[in-house]
């Protein structure tokens, strides 16, 4: 879930340290990923939405992670 987060304040804009590289370098999602805790990659992760206009939003989200 925190990648979701990051990836949402990167579709809003954020601050350089939270905006630059791979959501799966930053060091809380790697060491959260290296005790088996979430999601490693994007791929693992689905975003569930009720309607077109939240498909459309998780679609953005996705295209930051």
């Amino acid at each position: 879930m925190n990648a979701v987060g990051i990836a949402i304040l990167r579709s809003l804009g954020t601050t350089s340290s939270i905006s630059n590289g791979s959501i799966w370098d930053l060091e809380q999602i790697r060491r959260a990923s290296n005790l088996g805790l979430g999601a490693t990659s994007a791929e693992q992760i689905e975003i569930i939405t009720a309607d077109s206009a939240s498909t459309q939003m998780a679609d953005e989200i996705c295209r930051f992670m």
